[in-house]
């Protein structure tokens, strides 16, 4: 099987109460908890009229970790954005005397509202983030989305220096699985802990290659790539994650799936 970059993937939330490409819902619930959680709101930039906003922790703290969520790279993997939205939903405001929290909700506005992987530009907003010597490069793959976030690099450098987790589906997949960034050779708690997270809404998936990446116990352990999340790891994240959810399986589990992994990442860091 393959996935098609503009093939349509729409589900029905009963938890939300609307589709999965419902945007402007997804952003009026998304300044509601943003409001209600004082975060500061930077707009890096728009694609057509809808903004790539990043939110972090009003008064961070010189001493606390610096880490990073992310969601919404490809439009048919919706429920890692609704996911954030069920994680905001449930945290209070005194993660922030433990960490310095920043997010990125939802990076490819046009994908999303279209429920189709990639933008309206038949890009892929999740490559064409190159690094030499490390610095991010823009590449020919770069996207309109990655440029913004490339011209961001200091910035977002900083706000993931010890940690960044991006959340991903896979649209061909029934389980779960990660790809997992840490300076040991193996895998440790960290990888295991987000793999686990899932573990308790889908099975894992069996050994086996994804691709062709080796998929071990779970986890794609230090596969660096043209990704996002690859990038920020080569430029200085000390560790870092891609979650995976098996978009063959109900929405709204998957959409519970993705707070608790992004749930596991904070308390792994705190």
């Amino acid at each position: 099987m393959s996935r098609s970059s503009f093939q349509q993937f729409h589900w029905q939330s009963q938890q939300f109460g609307c589709a999965s490409n419902d945007i402007d819902r997804f952003y009026s619930l998304l300044h509601e908890q943003m409001q209600r959680l004082g975060m500061q709101q930077q707009t890096l930039g728009k694609i057509e009229s809808y903004p790539v906003d990043l939110y972090s922790s009003a008064a961070p703290k010189q001493h606390l970790p610096n880490i990073l969520i992310s969601a919404g790279f490809h439009g048919e993997e919706a429920a890692g954005p609704w996911g954030m939205l069920k994680f905001l939903s449930q945290l209070n405001d005194d993660v922030f005397l433990s960490v310095n929290l920043s997010l990125l909700p939802l990076v490819n506005p046009t994908g999303f509202k279209a429920g189709h992987r990639f933008n309206q530009y038949g890009e892929n907003p999740n490559r064409g983030f190159g690094v030499a010597d490390g610095t991010a490069l823009e590449t020919e793959e770069s996207s309109k989305e990655g440029k913004l976030l490339i011209k961001q690099q200091a910035l977002l450098k900083a706000l993931s220096s010890d940690g960044i987790l991006t959340c991903h589906e896979d649209v061909l997949q029934h389980h779960c699985y990660v790809y997992s960034f840490e300076p040991e050779q193996d895998a440790g708690p960290f990888s295991l802990g987000l793999r686990d997270s899932l573990a308790q809404y889908f099975k894992v998936a069996e050994d086996n290659s994804i691709d062709g990446c080796p998929l071990d116990n779970g986890l794609i352990h230090n596969h660096y790539d043209s990704s996002f999340e690859s990038c920020l790891v080569r430029i200085g994240a000390k560790r870092g994650a891609c979650s995976e959810t098996p978009a063959l399986e109900d929405f709204d589990q998957r959409i519970n799936a993705n707070c608790a992994v992004m749930q596991q990442f904070v308390s792994a860091n705190q």
